[in-house]
C-alpha cells in the first residue's frame, strides 16, 4: 500500500496541484508552512526561517502541517512578531514528497491565493523524478547551497536563490562532560545526526573507523555521538549501536536531549567530525562552526560553502555510486556521493589534538567566516531579490 501511494503522490498527485498566478508583493506578511512542533531537519528549517524574518522585522505568521507534532520539546517556541493579516507569500519547507498532503491539508484553491516559494533541501546532484514534477508548481525555490542550486535551477524557469540555514550561537548547557562520565582532559570528538535522514548518508559508521584509528594516538580520547531515532524500530541505528557494543571510548545517545544540551555537548568537544556522503547544507557542522568547535568535514556537497582549507579539515572524498535503501535515495541510476576517508579524517584529529591552540584559531576564522556568509545570503536579501525580479 505505501509502495503505491508513493508512486500514485509522485506521478499522479504532484501533477495535480496547480500553480499560483499571485505576483509577489513584498509589502504583504509571509507565511511560513512546515513541521513546526517536530524534531526533524525541515521542522529545525522551518523554525530557523521563522526567527530570521521575525528578527529581521518583517510581518509573518505560521502554519504548522506537523505529522507527528512534539507538544513537549517546542511547546515555548514562537517568533516575537506574528501577524494575523492574509499572506501574500509561502516558504514551504517542505521537500516535494511532503507536500502533496500539506497543501490538501491547507487547501488547494487556499494555495494558489498566495505566492508559493518552496524551500528545498535536496543532496545531491541527481534530482528524483518526484522532485522534478514538485518543482512545477513553485513559484520560486530557496535552496540552502549553492550545491543544491546547481542540481535543482536547469530544471525550473522559477527563480531558484540559495539561503543557507540562518544558524546563530544558541545557549549551551554546561556540565555535558559530566553529564555522560567523561573525564574533562579527554580528547573529545562529536558528532550529532537523525538515522531518518539516511544513516548511510550520515555515514557515522566512517567517524567510528576514524576515531578508532586516532585512539592509537590518543587513548583517552572518547567519540560521543548523539543519534535521532528509535533503536527499537530502526534496523541500521539498532547495528550501528551493536557495532560498538563493550568499546568504553565510543557512545551512542539516543535519549531526548535538549537543543541547549546539544550545543553544550558541541562546545565542549575538541573536535567535531562529521564524515556525510552528501549534505544539503551541513546543519550540525555550521552549529559547531557557530560554537567554536574545531571542524573535519568532507570536502563534497553543502558544507563547501563555508568549510575550506583555511578554516575547516577537509577530508578527501572520491564519489561513488549511491546505494541506500532510504526512499529518498533508492533507485537513483547514476546518482554518487562521497566516500571520505577515515585514515586521513584520523590524521586531521591528530593535528587537532597535537595543535590545540592553532586549531582554536583556526576554528574561530571558520566562525567569522560563516558570519559573513550567512549575513550576505538572508532571507531578507532574498525577499528583495523576488521582489527585484518582479519589476524588471
Amino acid at each position: 500500500m505505501r509502495k503505491t501511494y508513493r508512486f500514485l503522490r509522485a506521478h499522479v498527485l504532484q501533477r495535480l496541484i496547480p500553480r499560483s498566478r499571485i505576483a509577489f508583493n513584498p509589502r504583504k506578511p509571509v507565511e511560513i508552512v512546515g513541521y513546526l512542533s517536530m524534531a526533524v531537519g525541515v521542522g529545525e528549517s522551518a523554525r530557523l526561517c521563522a526567527d530570521a524574518l521575525s528578527e529581521a522585522g518583517k510581518a509573518i505568521s505560521l502554519s504548522d502541517v506537523s505529522t507527528h507534532p512534539d507538544g513537549k520539546s517546542f511547546a515555548g517556541w514562537a517568533p516575537s512578531r506574528l501577524s494575523t493579516k492574509p499572506p501574500g507569500s509561502r516558504i514551504w519547507h517542505l521537500n516535494p514528497p511532503m507536500l502533496p498532503r500539506a497543501i490538501s491539508k491547507k487547501g488547494v484553491a487556499n494555495f494558489t491565493r498566495a505566492f508559493n516559494i518552496g524551500y528545498f533541501a535536496w543532496e545531491l546532484e541527481h534530482v528524483p523524478a518526484e522532485w522534478r514534477n514538485g518543482l512545477r508548481y513553485m513559484n520560486a525555490v530557496l535552496v540552502p547551497s549553492e550545491f543544491t542550486r546547481r542540481a535543482i535551477a536547469p530544471l525550473t524557469k522559477a527563480p531558484v536563490i540559495v539561503v543557507p540555514h540562518p544558524v546563530t550561537e544558541k545557549p549551551a548547557s554546561e556540565g555535558m562532560r559530566e553529564k555522560f562520565g567523561i573525564a574533562g582532559d579527554a580528547f573529545l570528538v562529536s558528532f550529532i545526526f537523525s538515522a531518518g535522514s539516511s544513516i548511510n548518508r550520515k555515514n557515522p559508521q566512517a567517524a567510528i573507523e576514524a576515531f578508532r584509528i586516532f585512539r592509537a594516538e590518543c587513548p583517552s580520547a572518547f567519540l560521543l555521538m548523539k543519534a535521532n531515532g528509535n533503536v527499537s524500530k530502526d534496523e541500521g541505528l539498532r547495528e550501528l549501536v551493536a557495532s560498538v557494543a563493550g568499546d568504553s571510548r565510543i557512545r551512542i545517545v539516543t535519549d531526548y536531549l535538549s537543543s541547549a544540551e546539544v550545543n553544550g555537548l558541541i562546545r565542549s568537544s575538541d573536535a567535531y567530525l562529521s564524515l556525510h556522503r552528501s549534505e544539503g547544507f551541513g546543519l550540525t557542522v555550521a552549529e559547531a562552526i557557530m560554537q567554536r568547535t574545531p571542524v573535519i568535514s568532507t570536502a563534497w556537497s553543502g558544507t563547501a560553502d563555508f568549510c575550506d582549507p583555511e578554516n575547516s579539515w577537509l577530508v578527501a572524498s572520491p564519489l561513488i555510486p549511491v546505494i541506500d535503501t532510504h526512499p529518498e535515495f533508492a533507485g537513483l541510476p547514476g546518482a554518487v556521493w562521497a566516500d571520505p576517508s577515515p585514515e586521513i579524517a584520523a590524521a586531521h584529529l591528530k593535528e587537532i589534538f597535537r595543535a590545540p591552540e592553532r586549531a582554536r584559531d583556526k576554528a574561530e576564522k571558520a566562525r567569522e567566516f560563516l558570519l559573513r556568509y550567512l549575513a550576505e545570503n538572508s532571507y531578507g536579501k532574498a525577499l528583495q531579490k523576488l521582489a527585484a525580479m518582479q519589476t524588471s
